[in-house]
């Protein structure tokens, strides 16, 4: 509950660092005459923009794809030339050519090396990914409530589970908004982020289905026993299960976040925290609430035996 609190807390005040796909800017592939790293490329081209810039290797060594916010509520072609001038400043160092001219830069009709292609996303088309992006996630669970209130013939499963993985949901992005521009890596909320964010979800409810099909299936054998006890013995035989699967993804996923390198650190980062909440988020939020929500009615119906 406190971190359900702080996260509400820090988006509605503090709020987020978007990336480009939710702001809008500029996109350049570019294609160096020498192998080259994002690291290199991504040092030299903040110093020019200000920070604005995104870089990721695309397509080999010495292509680089490079996405910059500067000035990205302005679609005039003045403003175009002199975002290409400022990225043509940073670059020019990399390659092997030094005499490389701007025009040549601009363009690979004389010259194989430069930009040989570009993008740009304009606010509305942003604002419009952002309402999908938010669209997606929320349909994302209203299916899987509806799934899960089918396969086990109940709403109350339906609304924990789903229940469990907002839950989730909603510390990892608070998270990403609270310590943003405090961790010494990106935390930019984008389409990748999103993307994680639908991830975990998926991660998540998989041991959740795992854990219900466990209690329904120890109920069947033992339906005149306490619910409570049932759940509680449910539980604990799919424990070992629950963590040796957590544990190995996460080992998996730590090597990838320390080793995988800056571009995708932040979604490594969010899949860890995703993880590592929806393991325990199963176990002690999904059941519980389902269990809570049915013990009024197995009462009754206990009462109702025990009367006869």
């Amino acid at each position: 509950g406190a971190l359900i609190v702080i996260s509400i807390v820090s988006i509605f005040t503090k709020g987020f660092t978007y990336g480009v796909d939710f702001t809008g800017g500029r996109t350049y592939v570019v294609r160096f005459d020498q192998p080259v790293t994002a690291e290199q490329v991504r040092d030299a081209a903040i110093v020019e923009f200000d920070g604005a810039v995104e870089v990721k290797q695309f397509g080999g060594e010495s292509q680089m794809k490079i996405t910059t916010q500067y000035k990205n509520d302005q679609e005039s072609t003045d403003v175009d030339a002199e975002v290409e001038a400022k990225l043509y400043n940073a670059l020019k160092p990399f390659f092997a050519e030094t005499d490389i001219t701007l025009d040549e830069f601009k363009s690979t009709v004389d010259n194989p090396n430069g930009i040989i292609s570009s993008d740009k996303v304009g606010p509305t088309i942003a604002n419009d990914m952002k309402r999908d992006a938010i669209i997606a996630v929320i349909l994302s669970l209203f299916v899987i409530f509806a799934y899960i209130a089918f396969r086990f013939k109940g709403w109350t499963w339906g609304l924990g589970g789903v229940v469990s993985l907002a839950h989730t949901a909603i510390i990892v992005i608070g998270f990403f908004s609270l310590f943003s521009g405090i961790l010494p890596f990106n935390l930019d909320v984008d389409q990748t982020f999103i993307a994680a964010i639908l991830t975990i979800i998926g991660y998540s409810i998989n041991d959740t289905v795992v854990v219900f099909d466990r209690i329904r299936e120890t109920i069947g054998l033992y339906p005149k026993r306490d619910r409570y006890q049932v759940i509680n013995d449910a539980l604990n035989s799919t424990l070992s299960r629950t963590f040796n699967t957590s544990l190995t993804t996460l080992v998996v996923v730590l090597c990838i976040f320390i080793l995988g390198g800056a571009t995708i650190r932040s979604f490594t980062f969010a899949i860890l925290l995703g993880i590592i909440i929806g393991t325990y988020s199963t176990l002690f939020v999904a059941t519980p609430i389902a269990y809570e929500l049915q013990k009024k009615k197995i009462n009754k119906k206990a009462a109702a035996e025990a009367g006869k």
